[in-house]
């Protein structure tokens, strides 16, 4: 009897699927292109093409407009800072409000009817890129701003970042770097050349950034030199990084996530976010994409797993550990083991399964190096909580029934019990 409840376990397993999903959240949204989003830990904020600004309590479910003082339409960028939001528009200058977007106050960054793409600070300066007038720098939070476009020739300007003492500006004509705070800047297109650049983003050790038509680009040098990782014939508008996942916003082609840096991409279009993919935030519940023409997807986070590697030293074989603590609430931890299989990487897949073999969560899908990992399982999946019982979660790398032999499959059985 034992053998036959395997067989079939495992022949459910083959043919099971996962149910995690983007979800579009637009109750209460009047238009469905929304350029810019930000979260400041208690309201999620949304800024729409054909209207202004809206709020959300209660992370997307419903929005209501907080628009007194704004411009009527295209709102594109959002920035929370110290209980601060910042607000651009194309040409319509900036805003700010300290109390949630109840009340605003005008900011005159540049011209009154200047277009301002991007804020950021680094904690003694606020910084503003504008389309068309470059960047701008405020000591006082926003109140008074300099012009600091010393060395910029492209002043049409997308994205700007900040790390440590160092200032990366996106522009129509590539990159711009600063040392100094913005007093002077210089090119720095080295690998990447004149590229029209989106959005910046860092991880690790590493500085990302996104571009029309030519993917992901990254530097290990603070932005002083540049290589392509991926996504090549892809345009970039939009970046994210939390924990050691990178995840990049597409014109055409949805969100696409990688687990290692750039080197490998997966498309994470679960449920199908419709449209461009302008902005990524995320707060301690979920991800959140701003399309335009789809209005606003949010993903449970619960449903994206980091993987720890614990070992670098290469094992001598396949392993794949029992789960600790086991019996589990509310989380447990699975290790495994990944030899050298004769390539640089390989293809690694662990998911679980509930005991009809319908499949719970993909913990990871991906292409590993060989050495020991550790990754964690939560017993709350998207918004379902799992019932106490026995769970499988099966170990899968590169092709079992090749000739070669580099390939594995294991099952072990762990218990929720709550």
């Amino acid at each position: 009897m034992r053998i036959i409840y395997t067989v079939i376990l495992l022949v459910l397993l083959v043919i099971s699927f996962n149910n995690a999903q983007w979800q579009q959240v637009n109750t209460g949204l009047p238009g469905l292109s929304v350029y810019g989003l930000a979260t400041d830990g208690q309201y999620t904020y949304a800024g729409l093409s054909t209207s202004s600004v809206y709020r959300s309590s209660d992370k997307g479910d419903n929005w209501m407009p907080v628009n007194n003082g704004l411009p009527i339409a295209n709102a594109w960028e959002l920035f929370s800072n110290n209980d601060t939001l910042f607000v651009g528009f194309f040409y319509s200058g900036a805003f700010r409000s300290t109390d949630h977007g109840n009340t605003w106050d005008t900011l005159m960054v540049g011209i009154a009817n200047s277009a301002v793409r991007g804020f950021i600070s680094n904690n003694k300066y606020l910084f503003a890129s504008t389309w068309g007038n470059g960047i701008y720098r405020s000591s006082d939070g926003g109140n008074n701003w300099t012009q600091i476009n010393n060395g910029i020739i492209y002043q049409t300007f997308w994205d700007i970042f900040a790390i440590e003492d160092t200032l990366i500006a996106a522009s129509n004509g590539g990159v711009y770097r600063s040392t100094n705070n913005g007093d002077s800047w210089v090119a720095s297109n080295t690998g990447l050349g004149l590229a029209v650049s989106y959005r910046i983003a860092s991880l690790g050790n590493f500085i990302f950034l996104g571009t029309a038509s030519s993917g992901v680009y990254r530097s290990s040098d603070y932005g002083k030199s540049w290589s392509s990782v991926g996504l090549s014939n892809q345009t970039i508008y939009a970046l994210l990084t939390y924990d050691t996942l990178l995840f990049a916003g597409t014109a055409n082609s949805g969100v696409f996530v990688s687990f290692d840096y750039g080197n490998n991409w997966q498309a994470f279009n679960q449920g199908n976010p419709v449209g461009s993919i302008v902005e990524l935030i995320y707060d301690n519940t979920y991800i959140y994409a701003a399309t335009l023409g789809g209005g606003v997807y949010r993903y449970n986070r619960n449903n994206v797993t980091s993987i720890n590697e614990i070992n670098s030293e290469v094992p001598s074989s396949f392993e794949l550990s029992q789960n600790y603590p086991n019996p589990f609430n509310p989380s447990t931890k699975i290790k495994f083991s990944i030899p050298n299989v004769g390539s640089e990487l390989a293809q690694t897949v662990l998911k679980v399964y509930d005991v009809l073999g319908n499949e719970v969560a993909t913990l990871v899908n991906e292409y590993r190096e060989p050495g020991s990992y550790e990754v964690e399982f939560q017993s709350v999946v998207g918004n379902r909580q799992l019932a106490s019982g026995v769970y499988f979660y099966k170990l899968q790398t590169g092709d079992p029934s090749t000739s070669s032999g580099q390939g594995f499959v294991e099952i072990k059985k762990m218990i929720l019990l709550r």
